[in-house]
């Protein structure tokens, strides 16, 4: 039996189809408002958009109408995102609206304004986020394209300044639909595999719609999380992109990307040699200072009659010597006279004195006895004479007159 499919399964099919593509579910188309019409009771907004060869059928619920800046008109081109989807019940797809501006500088100014207001305050460009580029890197990683003049400018670049550079190249789009998503994807990968130490991610000069892949939230968001320091380096000097607000450092062209991304290693090495001379020729004039001192200080004449040093002060070494050996001996001198005129004192205060001049010493018992009255008959007493003792026995006391 010959299988078959309903037409509601099959547009069931095409629908999964379409809603597992990722960029059918999230695409900016540019084209003509034809056949627009607002439905008052329902809110809803039906149009045609098409080009000079083909059309697709739109529609913006209510919800997203109310956001809209403008008035849409027949005629009228714009620039819209949105999502593809099959209306089941005609069999057709269509295209469901998220947002819409018009189209041109103005309009697409319009849009970059609104979603930059809505990127900063989530903090996609917030100073304090930013990374300091390494001082010198030796690994560069590019998101590019393969075959843009841009690629072959920054190579050219980072090898003149930095010949033992290495590069590092993610090809990716650089405009249209699948630009942002291989960009996003490029500056993922070097983040994960490349172990480089500054991603550049650019292209060289366009109009304002070539640049738009940059002014996605797709690629602020990489360019955002990247754990590595970028550098954006998108169009001419006059153009600037969200990726240049999300990115470490902004390069006004893809060569100025490369200048900043790598030292011009040969003004380096000159510089090198040349502070390798100055510190050379400092060297040298300090030792030569030094050595002109050596020989002042040996050319003194301590090195060749050393004894000089000490000669003064040997002579005034000698000189308090004897002053004091002097001073030691006159003072001894006059400790001995005074000695000597203190013994002579004593010794005429001396009780041996006394007893030479035939006088005597009476004790009793160890005591001096200076009066008969200290005595009694039968006492005996101890006579000291200059040459002996006498121990003698009191027999009787005879008391004399004193005159006065």
């Amino acid at each position: 039996m010959q299988e078959f499919l309903t037409v509601s399964a099959l547009n069931q099919y095409i629908n999964r189809l379409l809603e597992n593509d990722e960029l059918l579910q999230d695409c900016w188309l540019k084209g003509e408002i034809s056949g627009c019409k607002l439905y008052q009771q329902s809110g809803h907004l039906y149009f045609t958009l098409k080009d000079e060869e083909s059309a697709v059928s739109c529609v913006m619920f209510k919800s997203r109408v109310r956001s809209l800046k403008f008035k849409p008109q027949d005629g009228q081109e714009v620039l819209l995102r949105g999502s593809l989807a099959v209306f089941g019940r005609q069999g057709r797809y269509q295209v469901y609206v998220q947002e819409m501006q018009p189209y041109g500088v103005g309009g697409i100014l319009l849009l970059l304004e609104r979603l930059k207001k809505d990127l900063e305050s989530r903090g996609y460009f917030a100073p304090e986020k930013k990374q300091a580029l390494p001082a010198l890197a030796n690994r560069i990683g590019i998101v590019t394209s393969q075959d843009g003049a841009a690629l072959r400018d920054m190579v050219r670049i980072l090898k003149q300044r930095h010949r033992r550079v290495d590069i590092i190249l993610v090809h990716s789009a650089v405009q249209g639909a699948e630009a942002p998503r291989e960009l996003a994807r490029g500056i993922a990968l070097l983040n994960r595999f490349a172990q480089v130490d500054i991603i550049i991610v650019g292209r060289g000069g366009g109009a304002l719609e070539d640049l738009m892949a940059f002014n996605t939230e797709e690629v602020v968001k990489a360019i955002y999380e990247s754990q590595i320091p970028v550098i954006s380096a998108v169009g001419h000097e006059i153009d600037f992109t969200l990726a240049d607000w999300a990115a470490d450092l902004r390069a006004a062209t893809p060569s100025q990307a490369a200048q900043l991304a790598v030292p011009d290693m040969s003004a380096l090495e000159q510089e090198l040699l040349n502070r390798q001379k100055r510190m050379q020729r400092a060297l040298e004039r300090r030792l030569a200072y030094w050595d002109e001192c050596l020989d002042r200080i040996m050319g003194k004449k301590l090195w060749h009659e050393p004894e000089a040093l000490f000669k003064d002060k040997w002579e005034l070494w000698q000189a308090k010597r004897e002053s004091l050996i002097k001073l030691a001996q006159a003072t001894l001198k006059e400790k001995e006279n005074r000695l000597a005129l203190a013994a002579r004192s004593l010794d005429a205060l001396s009780p041996l004195k006394v007893l030479e001049r035939g006088y005597a010493v009476v004790s009793r018992e160890g005591h001096i006895v200076k009066s008969g009255g200290e005595t009694q008959i039968g006492d005996r007493l101890t006579v000291a004479l200059n040459d002996t003792d006498l121990q003698v026995v009191v027999e009787s006391k005879e008391r004399k007159l004193r005159y006065g």
